[in-house]
């Protein structure tokens, strides 16, 4: 993502960019995620991670990314630090305090940008994911691929305000795969499995 999305628009709206720019180096894969996985292979219990395989912990991990940054409560600080506890929860545990601090920290950017937004602006931020794929696994690391039907995975962000004859106009709209998010071309993730579990990883 370049420099140009943060100069082609104004503050407050490139706080919210800045925001999604922060996020994607942060998680390698940024953002909010349509995937709907089967809620009975939810991994609830104690150790985070997922006990179904890598692709099951990357799925899980987009819903709920989805879901905190839908969370109206996002604002508050309880509900953020539950958002950054349990998505930190996905990562391997020897990362787990530096994601969760960089989760908390990225939560409260969106937070504040979306609070900052004018009355008559409205923002939609999507990541365009219908499930994900493996591309590689040789037992204990994965490299999974959010995919959107046959092309790889994206962020959408909508930014636009509405006028006084009450017609919405767009002010700023970007696509961004995860290929260029992530700075891999195949646009994959590393996972890692750690005794009985797989886990999300830098690398």
């Amino acid at each position: 993502m370049e420099d140009g999305w943060l100069s082609a628009i104004r503050y407050p709206l490139s706080a919210i960019l800045r925001v999604v720019l922060i996020m994607s180096a942060v998680l390698l894969a940024l953002a909010a995620c349509g995937v709907a996985p089967d809620d009975a292979n939810r991994q609830d219990e104690p150790g985070g991670g997922s006990r179904y395989g890598p692709e099951s912990v990357a799925e899980h991990f987009f819903k709920d990314l989805h879901d905190a940054l839908k969370d109206p409560a996002l604002a508050d600080d309880t509900a953020r630090g539950k958002w950054a506890e349990k998505l930190a929860e996905y990562f391997a545990p020897n990362e787990r305090d530096d994601q969760r601090a960089a989760l908390n920290t990225s939560l409260s950017s969106f937070a504040d940008g979306m609070g900052r937004l004018n009355a008559n602006q409205t923002l939609t931020l999507d990541v365009r994911v219908t499930g994900v794929q493996k591309i590689s696994d040789d037992g204990d690391r994965a490299l999974v691929r959010p995919v959107n039907g046959a092309a790889n995975g994206s962020i959408y962000l909508l930014i636009a305000h509405t006028n006084d004859r009450g017609v919405v106009v767009p002010e700023f709209e970007q696509e961004i795969g995860f290929d260029k998010i992530i700075g891999r071309s195949d646009g994959a993730i590393p996972t890692i499995r750690i005794d009985d579990r797989w886990y999300l990883t830098e690398g």
